[in-house]
C-alpha cells in the first residue's frame, strides 16, 4: 500500500482535490470564505503540482540541472511535497475560524508565484517559463490576492497572527525541503550555496 501511495502520489492527491471540488460544489453557500478560498487554493494547488510533474513537467530536471542537486528519489521528493501541500492547503479546511492558518497557505500562492517568476531569470531560462508558472500566477496568485484583500477589509488578524501565519508556511517549507535534499546526500547548506550561485551569478 505504502509502495503504492509513493508511486501514485500525484493520482492520490488528484483523487483528493476531486473530492474537495465536491464538497464546496455542494456546500459553498453555508461555508466561511475562508474556507472556501482554502478550498479553491488547495485545488488549484493539486494543478500546479502536476503542472510541475507531469504536464508539462520537468520542474525536477530544472532543479537537477542548475542547482547541481539529483534526488535520491523522484517519487519520495513528490511525496514529501504531497505532505506539505496537506498540511499547509488541507489541514486549515477543518479549522475555517483559525485565519492565521488560511493566510500561511495564501502566503505560500504569493511565494509560488514570485519564485516561479524567478527562476526563469536565475535559470536564464529560454523562454518566459517555468515548470509550475501558469498554474501559480493564474491560479494560486488570484485566489491569494483576494484573500488577503479580504482579511485586511475585515480586519480579522492581528500582527501576532500574520507572524504566526509566515512561520507556519515557512517551517513546513524548510522542514519539507530539508527531508528530501538530506535523503539525497546534500547538505542543505551546499544546497542553499547553489541557489545563491543560480541568483546572483553573472553570465
Amino acid at each position: 500500500m505504502a509502495k503504492f501511495i509513493l508511486k501514485n502520489n500525484l493520482y492520490v492527491m488528484a483523487a483528493l482535490g476531486t473530492v474537495v471540488a465536491i464538497y464546496l460544489a455542494f456546500n459553498w453557500s453555508s461555508m466561511p470564505v475562508l474556507q472556501r478560498m482554502v478550498g479553491l487554493f488547495f485545488i488549484g494547488l493539486v494543478m500546479h503540482l502536476w503542472e510541475e510533474g507531469r504536464f508539462p513537467g520537468g520542474f525536477v530536471e530544472l532543479i537537477t540541472e542548475h542547482l547541481h542537486f539529483t534526488a535520491s528519489s523522484r517519487h519520495f521528493g513528490e511525496i514529501v511535497t504531497a505532505a506539505y501541500v496537506l498540511v499547509i492547503a488541507f489541514v486549515p479546511l477543518f479549522f475555517p475560524r483559525v485565519p492565521f492558518l488560511a493566510m500561511a497557505t495564501m502566503m505560500l500562492g504569493v511565494m509560488e508565484a514570485v519564485m516561479h517568476v524567478a527562476m526563469i531569470k536565475m535559470f536564464r531560462l529560454p523562454r518566459y517559463y517555468s515548470p509550475g508558472l501558469a498554474t501559480a500566477i493564474v491560479l494560486l496568485l488570484p485566489i491569494s490576492i483576494y484573500t488577503f484583500t479580504y482579511v485586511i477589509r475585515h480586519d480579522l488578524m492581528q500582527p501576532l497572527s500574520w507572524l504566526f501565519a509566515f512561520l507556519y508556511m515557512l517551517f513546513g517549507l524548510i522542514v519539507a525541503q530539508q527531508i528530501v535534499i538530506r535523503a539525497s546526500g546534500v547538505k542543505y547548506s551546499e544546497f542553499l550555496k547553489n541557489v545563491r550561485g543560480a541568483l546572483f551569478e553573472r553570465s
